[in-house]
């Protein structure tokens, strides 16, 4: 399938920032007057969830091709104080730039009662690899997107097959119940018997959520992209999700869906996966059974529901992800386990479950 130079940028936005320093783009002395479209509602509404967004993505979410008008709006909203935008700062030609949404235009959003806060800061930016992360992975969920979208004309954002949330709307509060209706899947014979191990309970807040499938078949895909290439220090989150998974989803709206959630690790590179999946290996204890029953008869929710994957792989198509071993060290033959591969092709669960 051919590529087009806009989806090129797309795949590209966030690369190797991280060593740059910050050029901030200039306003005009007097605004422009500018009257907000839906389209400026639903692409700054996404801007306040996900952090930031290249004017590539931004266009294709938008307009769905390269456009002139796309370059003018966005250049609009920018000089009228609704958007913030930055690039890295070169004297060798120069590249996209990337936005993130100003105080102003969370108050638009918050006039529309489009908003999750009483109060708003805009996206620290102390460094460009806080970017870099951002950009990435929306390139990511972005190609999943195009891949699982129906064709049509217009911008992307309107043919989303899923929910798209970021860290401030997928925000996760183990201490907040919600009383639900649950599904066949949430719900656990009365006699079932929890044993959290050492998971823990605390806050999640996942770097993206993506939720999909018709009302009676809905379903969850909870996404961390990891790029620190440092296995230990996602051991207390891994954690969380442990203890989550075990019983936390349950009492949650999550509790309503067809299946119970999926969470994706993704890392950066290729080269630290496997050392990703052997901390989540030692770090996987949680597991629920019937009275009586032995760890190796009960079942581990992480184990299952949790999958591994690189950017890498995922650029390239591969959607072959990776599980831990099904039970803990301390109850296998020997003291190490095989991770098990599973096919998980996203964008065609998200196609079929339309």
């Amino acid at each position: 399938m051919s590529v087009s130079p806009l989806q090129e940028r797309v795949a590209r936005a966030g690369h190797r920032l991280s060593d740059r320093t910050i050029a901030w783009g200039q306003r005009p002395d007097a605004p422009p007057a500018c009257a907000l479209t839906g389209r400026d509602i639903g692409l700054m509404a996404l801007l306040y969830d996900v952090g930031f967004l290249s004017a590539s993505q931004l266009t294709l979410l938008g307009w769905g091709r390269d456009s002139d008008a796309a370059g003018k709006r966005l250049l609009r909203l920018h000089d009228s104080g609704y958007l913030d935008k930055f690039r890295p700062r070169s004297t060798h030609g120069s590249s996209e730039w990337n936005y993130r949404l100003t105080r102003q235009g969370w108050q638009a959003l918050q006039t529309h009662g489009m908003t999750v806060e009483e109060r708003f800061t805009p996206r620290v930016l102390h460094s460009l690899s806080y970017a870099e992360h951002d950009l990435e992975l929306n390139s990511l969920i972005l190609t999943i997107a195009q891949t699982a979208a129906p064709p049509g004309d217009g911008g992307l954002l309107d043919r989303l097959p899923f929910t798209w949330q970021g860290p401030r709307t997928g925000r996760i509060n183990p201490t907040t119940t919600t009383a639900v209706e649950a599904s066949a899947a949430a719900a656990l014979p009365s006699d079932t018997q929890l044993h959290p191990e050492q998971s823990r309970p605390g806050y999640l807040e996942p770097d993206a959520t993506l939720t999909a499938g018709t009302p009676d078949q809905r379903f969850a895909v909870l996404i961390e992209y990891d790029r620190t290439a440092r296995p230990h220090k996602q051991i207390d989150r891994l954690r969380r999700y442990d203890h989550w998974l075990l019983d936390g989803w349950r009492h949650t709206p999550f509790a309503t869906h067809a299946i119970p959630p999926a969470v994706l690790y993704i890392t950066a590179h290729e080269q630290p996966l496997n050392a990703l999946i052997q901390t989540a290996d030692r770090t996987f204890t949680a597991w629920h059974a019937p009275p009586h029953a032995t760890t190796v008869e009960g079942t581990h929710p992480a184990r299952q529901r949790i999958l591994f994957t690189s950017r890498t792989r995922l650029q390239q198509g591969d959607w072959r992800m990776n599980r831990p071993p099904a039970f803990p060290a301390n109850t296998r033959r020997g003291a190490t386990g095989v991770s098990r591969p599973i096919d998980y092709d996203l964008p065609r669960l998200l196609t079929s479950r339309e």
